[in-house]
C-alpha cells in the first residue's frame, strides 16, 4: 500500500483566494522553491524563473496588474512565474559544462544539445524558419514517427508547459509546508512584462499569491469532472 502523506497533501490542496497576514519564513519559500527546481523540463532546459516580489512599490503594481483580485491583495507573498524561451543557449551550456565534468561526452549527448536544440530553438529571421521546420517535421511524420522541429509558437508552448510542471510542484511543496497558494492567470500581461523588465521573448506564465488560507480562504467545495471525461483507456 502507498504511503498517504503524498495523497493527503494533494487532496489538501485548494486554490485559495483569501489569506491571513501572516509571513511566509524564508526558509520555507527556499524549501519549496528548491523542491521547483527539481520538476521536469523539456530536455532538461528549465525554460522558466520564479521572480519573488519584495519592493513595496512594485508588489503595489504588481496587485494592480493582477486587476486587484483577491488572493493578490491579501497574500503577504507574491511570486511571478516567467517562462524564459530566450535562455536555451545559456542553460544548454551548463548541461553541457556538467556532463563534461562528469567524464566524456557521449555522442549521443553531444549531438542532441549542439545540434537538435539549436534546430529546435532556431526560428530564424522574423521567425520565418519556424513554419518550414513544422512543415517539415509534418511530412517526414507522413513516412515514420518524427519530431515536430517545431516553429517559434510551438516554443512557447513547450515552455509554458515546463513552467506548468514548476509550479505545480513548488504549490505542492507549498501544502506539504503547511501554506498555500493561488495560481492567477488573470492579470495585464503587457505591464507585467515592464513591470519586471522582462527581456524579449520572457513571460509571465501566471502569478502565484502564497500563504496560510483565512477562514474565507476556500470558497467552495471542489468540484471534479467525472472520471471518464478525464481517463481513457486505447
Amino acid at each position: 500500500m502507498p504511503e498517504t502523506g503524498f495523497y493527503d497533501v494533494v487532496a489538501s490542496r485548494r486554490t485559495v483566494r483569501d489569506f491571513l497576514p501572516d509571513p511566509v519564513p524564508p526558509e520555507v519559500l527556499d524549501r519549496c522553491l528548491d523542491a521547483a527546481r527539481l520538476a521536469p523540463s523539456s530536455s532538461n532546459l528549465q525554460p522558466w524563473e520564479f521572480v519573488v516580489i519584495r519592493d513595496p512599490a512594485v508588489r503595489r503594481a504588481a496587485n494592480a496588474i493582477c486587476l486587484d483580485q483577491l488572493p493578490a491583495k491579501t497574500a503577504p507573498l507574491l511570486l511571478a512565474l516567467v517562462t524564459r524561451r530566450d535562455t536555451w543557449r545559456r542553460n544548454r551550456d551548463e548541461i553541457l559544462r556538467v556532463f563534461e565534468s562528469r567524464g566524456p561526452l557521449r555522442k549521443r549527448q553531444e549531438a542532441y544539445y549542439r545540434k537538435i536544440i539549436p534546430a529546435i530553438y532556431t526560428a530564424g529571421p522574423f521567425g520565418l524558419l519556424g513554419p518550414l521546420k513544422r512543415a517539415f517535421s509534418r511530412a517526414v511524420s507522413l513516412v515514420r514517427p518524427t519530431p515536430n522541429f517545431m516553429s517559434r509558437a510551438d516554443v512557447r508552448v513547450m515552455a509554458h508547459k515546463s513552467a506548468a510542471l514548476a509550479a505545480a510542484t513548488f504549490m505542492l511543496a507549498l501544502r506539504a509546508e503547511g501554506y498555500d497558494s493561488c495560481p492567477m492567470e488573470g492579470f495585464d500581461p503587457w505591464r507585467a512584462a515592464k513591470l519586471l523588465a522582462l527581456p524579449r521573448g520572457a513571460e509571465v506564465a501566471m502569478f502565484l499569491a502564497v500563504g496560510k488560507r483565512s477562514d474565507k480562504g476556500v470558497w467552495w467545495d471542489r468540484i471534479l469532472m467525472p472520471r471518464e471525461w478525464t481517463v481513457r483507456e486505447l
